[in-house]
């Protein structure tokens, strides 16, 4: 079962029920006054938001203790309008966490890369609390699973999510530098993920990346191919159909930057051989990335598919995740962000430059692809731009995502899963379910994309 799948219920009425809009209504959100927004009208707006968020993260938070398992084995009731996860399912964590929707959303669980961009605004905001308990929790589920599960549902034992956790804990120690306790505790499981996990048997390549791949079997509901998609991402045509065949930028770039998080860790306790490894790991991983992914006629970084050894034909913002992780060079990341105006829409970043031909047939469109501008990956673009000194373009982009995202808000009353680039609002092409109202990553974009956009 995939993130998705247990709220095929929640249909476009729903959804017009909770926001007393409907799709017709939502595509007259592309205002001129989102494309075209007054620095300092949009700058207060924003902060009138980023106030509001600040007061829904306690809301936000859930258990997966003894009560709240008791509680999940009984059917939804009338009420719990978003709460459509199979009962019986729940698995225990120790700590209170930041749900993927929040209190206002289906996605009722602790999901494993959602959470790394909640933990980015929740820092912002001065709850290194509750970014605690997540890093907590999530290196619980490397204890008992051997990985981050992409979510805490028996459904999801059966694979991991794009590898974040170790982000996360760079970003904490930043902030709480005397916290040896999550130090310690972190170093040996995020060790373990890597290793055992993420470069074991089913996972590393004959390239020496890793690839994606659930370890569960084909259902009625999910193929394992869709579900080793969703491994990385929900549903998109980057990988050409197959990611079992691909070694995924985004996965990879993420397990640069566990590495590089075991040096930190290791030579923050004096660890010097262990510290030196590492380095090479992250460092030899960088160098096959950009062997294998980056196109040098193109100027670009694709999705490389090693049965076939051959880069695959589609431009996403995949290809800026190198950047984020500080493996370009200067001159393959001025190349990179010359490709910017592809994605760059009046609304955000779209994930691809254009709506390319069905992958997988049993959908009409599919949710990763163009039009959409995914909240969590504005965030990875803006700091990308930002760490290779293109904070004028990073300004820039951000302020047109805010825009629509702080519009979208006041008409609605909501901040949602995923917004369209192109036309404005959040009416995008419905894979299988039109977006939720979600806090979330959705949260994290509004906190950490507006404080780009006005910085």
């Amino acid at each position: 079962m995939n993130r998705r799948s247990f709220i095929a219920q929640a249909a476009a009425t729903s959804v017009a029920m909770v926001t007393g809009l409907n799709q017709r209504a939502s595509s007259a959100l592309a205002s001129s006054e989102a494309a075209s927004p007054d620095e300092g009208d949009l700058k207060a707006r924003w902060q009138k938001l980023d106030n509001e968020i600040r007061k829904w993260w306690d809301g936000d938070l859930a258990r997966a203790d003894e009560e709240a398992i008791i509680a999940d084995a009984e059917p939804p009731k009338p009420g719990d309008k978003w709460k459509y996860s199979t009962p019986k399912s729940l698995l225990f964590l120790p700590f209170s966490y930041t749900t993927g929707g929040g209190s206002v959303a289906s996605f009722p669980e602790i999901y494993g890369w959602d959470t790394a961009f909640s933990n980015l605004a929740l820092l912002e905001h001065d709850r290194a609390d509750i970014v605690r308990w997540n890093i907590l929790d999530q290196l619980s589920m490397i204890q008992r699973f051997g990985k981050v599960l992409n979510g805490n549902r028996t459904f999801y034992k059966t694979r991991g999510q794009t590898p974040l956790l170790g982000w996360s804990v760079e970003n904490y120690l930043k902030i709480r530098k005397d916290d040896d306790e999550i130090a310690m505790t972190a170093y040996p499981l995020l060790e373990r993920e890597y290793v055992e996990y993420w470069n074991g048997p089913a996972h590393l390549t004959p390239v020496g990346l890793s690839t994606c791949r659930d370890g569960g079997k084909d259902t009625d509901d999910t193929s394992l191919e869709l579900a080793s998609e969703a491994e990385a991402l929900d549903y998109t045509p980057i990988f050409g159909g197959e990611i079992r065949n691909c070694v995924p930028i985004l996965t990879n770039t993420a397990l640069v930057r566990q590495a590089n998080t075991l040096n930190a860790l290791a030579e923050r306790f004096g660890w010097k051989e262990k510290a030196a490894r590492w380095k090479k790991e992250a460092d030899d991983r960088a160098e096959r990335i950009n062997k294998y992914c980056w196109g040098e006629a193109e100027g670009f970084y694709f999705e490389y598919d090693y049965v076939k050894k051959t880069r695959l034909p589609y431009y996403s913002l995949d290809g800026f995740w190198p950047l984020w992780a500080g493996i370009a060079s200067k001159s393959q990341a001025k190349r990179v962000v010359d490709h910017l105006p592809l994605f760059d829409r009046p609304y955000g970043l779209t994930f691809t430059d254009k709506d390319y031909p069905g992958i997988h047939p049993q959908f009409k469109a599919l949710e990763w692809a163009y039009p959409e501008a995914w909240p969590p990956i504005q965030i990875i673009v803006g700091q990308a731009l930002a760490r290779y000194g293109y904070e004028d373009l990073e300004r820039s982009i951000s302020r047109k995502y805010i825009a629509n995202v702080v519009t979208t808000w006041e008409k609605t009353g909501q901040i949602w899963e995923r917004y369209n680039g192109v036309t404005g609002g959040h009416d995008v092409p419905v894979e299988r379910d039109p977006p939720q109202p979600l806090h979330g990553f959705s949260s994290a974009s509004a906190v950490v994309v507006g404080r780009m956009a006005f910085n």
